[in-house]
């Protein structure tokens, strides 16, 4: 009795899976979203920081219910 030996796959779920994803292009870069949260904490002298870390404290303040 003779059994048959399955073809290794050449182009299979993993190649198909690659190619969808090249072609969506390339993907936006996981600082983008650090740098959304902390571009507005930053700051050229410490006078603006301190100013700036005011305020966010005084929202966070009054968005906790303090």
């Amino acid at each position: 009795m003779t059994r048959r030996v399955p073809a290794a796959p050449s182009a299979g779920l993993y190649s198909d899976m690659e190619e969808e994803d090249n072609r969506r292009g390339p993907e936006r870069d996981e600082t983008d979203t650090f740098y959304q949260l902390v571009r507005p904490l930053m700051a050229d002298d410490p006078e603006e920081l301190s100013r700036k870390l005011a305020e966010v404290n005084r929202r966070s303040s009054q968005g906790s219910g303090r």
